[in-house]
């Protein structure tokens, strides 16, 4: 989506629903510091092989979460090294975390609108003596986009994965394909009414 013209950055996207490979990685890097100058590398922190080894594991020994899953993290320093050992050429790894998923900055309309709905359904639900399930959102179209709410057995959510899909990923596993931005550019749509004070936000307040 940060894409402005056929060509521009990120040159190259890998997810963890394809095997990732560093040599292949190296070829792909090298085709594209052959066509550009700056080149922009985005990467899911689950990339793995084949044998199912994660590329953070081949850096340091990681840990394990609550639920008994490995903690995935520093995939990107992992292959900021790789690159510059290969290439010998400036590079930067930056991790998108918990501030871009919980920045309130960052939210749309659509967002705030759905999770109202999402608060509203649920409450709706406890009264009516509902337990041991949970709101989900379940799209009915995309042009024009439409989603209701629903609720599902929490055990049908609870400690899953979604993957995402792979009829989407294109490029021989470095690049989206344009179904994606079908899905995803309903979601940011709207710029909502930030309430500011001494120039910073404010997100919970009395009047």
């Amino acid at each position: 989506m940060a894409r402005k013209f056929d060509g521009d950055n990120p040159l190259l996207i890998y997810l963890p629903e394809t095997d990732f490979e560093f040599e292949r990685f190296a070829s792909d890097v090298k085709a594209a510091l052959h066509n550009h100058n700056s080149v922009i590398i985005c990467i899911s922190e689950g990339l793995s092989d084949s044998q199912g080894k994660f590329i953070c594991e081949y850096a340091d020994e990681v840990r394990l979460d609550t639920f008994g899953h490995k903690m995935l993290t520093g995939s990107g320093k992992m292959l900021e090294n790789f690159v510059r050992d290969r290439f010998g050429v400036k590079v930067r790894s930056i991790e998108l975390n918990v501030n871009q998923r919980c920045s309130g900055m960052l939210a749309s309309a659509t967002d705030i609108e759905e999770s109202v709905q999402a608060g509203s359904e649920g409450g709706k639900a406890a009264l009516k003596g509902i337990t041991g399930r949970m709101v989900a959102f379940h799209r009915k179209g995309n042009s024009p986009y439409s989603m209701e709410c629903i609720t599902v057995d929490v055990n049908e959510v609870c400690n899953q994965e979604k993957l995402f899909p792979v009829q989407w990923i294109c490029g021989n596993g470095t690049d989206i394909s344009p179904e994606f931005l079908e899905y995803a550019i309903p979601l940011i749509q709207g710029e909502p009414q930030r309430k500011m004070e001494s120039g910073r936000p404010v997100y919970l307040y009395r009047r």
